[in-house]
């Protein structure tokens, strides 16, 4: 790893001994919903999952700023029109973004920092799902044409929905948090397939590297496999311009800057979102800002509670609770699992 990268935290080290800020509340506040900030997964069996603490992934997901990839990456889905006419037919994305978005995070930490059981639970799950989500696209929108059939699993929609939670994440963690050297965002991606595959990808379907991983995103994008269309703007504005009281208006307007500060800009341009200086200024503040509260109040902002969990199971702290009663509150029940796509 380069002298310059900055250094990953380590999900191992001892819980922080003050509560952390929970970011799913941050997420209500901002937007009047109520999501749950209950863990996913409930399994107290000392298994490491599909990673484990010495992974990059743990240390990627350990970071509570991470929560800043999620609109990024739904909006960044969307962008294929096969992912977002099937967010529309098939999920209840109208009625409750939040809820929707919500229910993919909690299945990604599922399979990050569950057990492998809960992750290949979890995957099952959602591939039962995407069997059934099929239909139509409904227009023409770049080499989509009105008509065409599409069901979930397509390899095409599907690399691009894992493509472009991955690269969220290394966005949102590398404007938040810190720079990443190009070591540690290769093995950030090979470690992702381990997911991948379990979501119906196959070898050969999966970029080998990291560049090429760029490389293909870049050229979906330029041939028209990716295009921002009518399904694509609606699921934008839901997500950035949602129907929320005044008051929050101000603390969502940092929400949707944090958003639209991280897309790329040819699909920035294609969503048709005004970028200026005035706004560009807005989103370095904001990134600086982040960056300089993850180092004065590391006990405030904190790990995820998800890798505080997986870090006490793996150590064996939750082992002797399997069998027994609980000395606390016991973990919630694993919620509903979404698909992704």
């Amino acid at each position: 790893m380069s002298n310059n990268a900055l250094q990953l935290p380590d999900p191992q080290l001892p819980p922080p001994k003050s509560t952390p800020l929970d970011p799913m509340r941050l997420i209500n506040w901002a937007s009047g919903a109520t999501l749950s900030s209950a863990l996913p997964f409930a399994d107290r069996t000392p298994d490491p999952g599909l990673f484990g603490p010495g992974s990059v992934t743990w240390r990627l997901h350990s970071e509570q700023w991470l929560i800043a990839a999620g609109a990024r990456a739904f909006l960044l889905q969307a962008a294929h029109p096969v992912v977002a006419r099937g967010a529309l037919d098939h999920s209840r994305f109208a009625e409750d973004p939040f809820g929707r978005v919500a229910n993919t995070v909690r299945a990604m930490s599922v399979l990050i920092f569950g057990t492998t059981e809960e992750a290949h639970t979890t995957a099952r799950r959602i591939n039962r799902l995407h069997l059934t989500v099929t239909g139509a696209v409904n227009e023409d929108v770049g080499r989509h044409h009105a008509g065409e059939a599409y069901t979930a699993m397509d390899p095409p929609a599907l690399l691009w929905v894992h493509a472009a939670f991955v690269d969220s994440v290394l966005t949102a963690y590398q404007s938040f948090v810190g720079p990443l050297a190009d070591d540690v965002k290769l093995a950030y991606w090979r470690e992702s397939l381990r997911y991948a595959r379990l979501l119906g990808l196959t070898e050969a379907e999966l970029p080998p590297t990291y560049a090429a991983l760029r490389a293909y995103m870049d050229e979906a994008v330029a041939s028209g496999e990716v295009r921002v269309g009518t399904d694509a703007r609606l699921i934008a504005r839901t997500i950035l311009d949602p129907p929320i009281t005044w008051y929050r208006r101000p603390l969502w307007a940092i929400v949707r800057n944090m958003t639209i500060g991280q897309l790329p800009d040819e699909l920035r341009r294609q969503y048709g979102l005004a970028w200026d200086w005035p706004q560009w200024l807005l989103f370095a503040g904001i990134r600086g800002w982040a960056r300089l509260m993850r180092f004065v109040l590391p006990r405030v902002l904190g790990r995820s509670q998800a890798a505080t969990f997986a870090g006490r199971r793996v150590r064996g702290e939750l082992a002797e609770h399997v069998s027994g009663t609980p000395s606390g509150p016991p973990a919630p029940p694993p919620g509903p699992v979404a698909s992704q796509s």
